[in-house]
């Protein structure tokens, strides 16, 4: 019985991996969000075949009254003859060269992969860092000095007769503001210090007609909270400072490189392998061809640009499932961390986790960067293994937004005291040095250049950033390696404050004020 079950078993996976051959995908607008839906095609339509000079054409249709779908199907030529088979072209619409090699190359067990197309070219050297949708922000031209701008003045004329007023539109926020240097308010006009979930990008006109309020934004923090343009600062580290201006085109002669470890040589230590598959689909899927050949783990994680809580995200070492989801939204390519550090739960087994450190920049130039002590922790609740990525609660820590997943809670301290335990040769304080010199290095590269590619100084700005990161092993699982998962502006901080009443208190005076003797917070910039 349990033969059948595993031969059973085997043949429901590579059914699944197969599927996504002849799997077509369209997105739908549903509610606040984009829909990927994911179909096959009957028996006649997925047995139609690729050609360079197709006879028919094919395109999914949607009936919105009716809310059902078909895929319609036409002629292109006046006349075909009896006998003739028909033919599409799956890559209809793609003209990019390098593009169309990458979606043929899900067919490698048929078709010639064009090898020389799988690269870079001027299409990318095109501005990237404000594409689909990104409004360019307003910045203001002659701001007065940090000690002598308004803003300034006034957080620093602040006292508990005076305080400093708080608008924010997160009720568990000003619930927790018991501080007397602060009060909250309801309404941002008379605020000192606006604190938004709405992404904000008006710095000039808030200057001119707001000079001594702070917002809770830095000018273009997109390039840390975006993961496409996070890849983009993470490899900036691995570019020399005197040659920073001209990284860009570094990156793109180094994509095209031909050394073995090309990929490897350009990502710095704390940052998985990764690509943004829209603009380099064609490096990746040379990657992942290269990989394949050599016989290397072929398993990742593929996220879209700006989504949270694990939504839209896949784990698969499917070429085919990565291609077509790279056309249903923006999305980007990471390594799928093989050999994490794992977690040994008593209940469960050794199972994934990852860490997330709150981290308050307070001014970028001179770059002020603290961390606050206290962390969180999230845990997988399955045995950790390199299968089954479907299966959320093995491959996945994210479960409060999970239906019937279990929460699996441990504080910091208590995690300290038994990680030290379960890894006597590597003690947490020397992980969390690790950590902080990761994020040092990865806000001095989002600051070294100006926007659109970095982050802009604005002393009207302040902002609370949540990092998720994970631990790894190194190739001979001696070390330790930290690596940065994604960036959070305005994190969810409800449970920091359900545990740590004074959370935003902390973070507040750490962002607004002089004085912060006594404050969990460690400077690391």
């Amino acid at each position: 019985s349990s033969g059948i079950n595993a031969e059973y078993g085997e043949l429901i996976e590579k059914l699944s991996e197969k599927i996504w051959d002849m799997a077509e995908t369209y997105t739908i607008q549903k509610d606040d969000e984009k829909v990927t839906v994911c179909y096959m095609m009957d028996e006649l339509g997925s047995r139609i075949q690729h050609s360079e000079a197709p006879n028919m054409r094919m395109a999914p249709f949607f009936h919105i009254t009716k809310q059902f779908a078909v895929t319609l199907m036409w002629p292109v030529e006046d006349e075909i003859a009896p006998e003739t088979s028909i033919t599409r072209d799956i890559t209809l619409g793609e003209t990019h060269a390098g593009k169309r090699a990458a979606r043929l190359a899900i067919f490698r067990d048929h078709l010639d992969v064009d090898h020389d197309n799988l690269r870079m070219d001027e299409v990318e050297k095109l501005n990237p860092y404000n594409m689909y949708g990104r409004k360019e922000q307003t910045l203001p031209e002659d701001a007065p000095s940090d000690s002598e701008h308004p803003a300034a003045l006034r957080v620093k004329a602040a006292s508990p007769s005076d305080p400093i007023k708080v608008f924010t539109d997160l009720k568990f926020m000003a619930e927790a503001l018991s501080d007397p240097l602060f009060k909250a308010i309801n309404t941002d006009e008379n605020a000192d210090f606006i604190s938004t979930s709405t992404n904000f990008d008006k710095f000039k006109e808030f200057f001119e007609q707001h000079p001594t309020k702070i917002i809770n934004q830095f000018p273009n923090e997109n390039v840390i909270c975006c993961k496409d343009l996070l890849l983009k600062v993470a490899r900036r580290c691995t570019i020399e400072e005197k040659d920073r201006d001209r990284c860009d085109e570094l990156i793109i002669e180094r994509l095209n490189s031909q050394s073995k470890t090309w990929a490897e040589d350009l990502h710095p230590w704390w940052c998985p392998v990764g690509f943004d598959l829209v603009n380099e689909l064609p490096v990746f899927v040379r990657n992942f061809l290269e990989r394949e050949e050599a016989g290397l783990d072929n398993s990742w994680i593929i996220k879209p640009w700006n989504m949270s809580r694990g939504r839209g995200t896949y784990v698969t070492s499917n070429l085919a499932m990565i291609v077509k989801l790279a056309y249903t939204c923006p999305k980007v390519e990471q390594k799928y961390i093989e050999n994490p550090v794992l977690f040994y739960r008593g209940d469960v087994g050794r199972v994934k986790f990852d860490i997330r450190y709150v981290v308050l920049l307070k001014s970028v130039k001179p770059l002020k960067l603290y961390k606050y002590n206290v962390f969180w922790l999230r845990f997988a609740n399955k045995p950790f293994a390199l299968d089954e990525f479907d299966e959320y609660e093995k491959h996945f820590t994210v479960m409060n937004y999970a239906e019937e997943a279990e929460l699996k809670q441990i504080g910091d301290l208590e995690f300290v005291e038994m990680f030290d335990q379960q890894y006597p040769n590597h003690s947490w304080t020397d992980v969390d040095k690790k950590f902080c010199k990761m994020i040092k290095e990865c806000f001095e590269s989002a600051s070294s250049l100006p926007p659109p590619r970095g982050i802009a100084h604005s002393a009207q700005s302040r902002a609370i950033y949540a990092l998720d990161m994970m631990l790894k092993w190194n190739d001979d699982k001696t070390e330790m390696v930290p690596q940065l998962l994604e960036v959070n502006f305005n994190p969810d901080n409800q449970r920091a404050c359900q545990y740590h009443p004074n959370f935003y208190n902390h973070c507040l005076k750490t962002l607004l004020c002089e004085d912060i003797d006594g404050i969990p917070v460690t400077e690391i910039s």
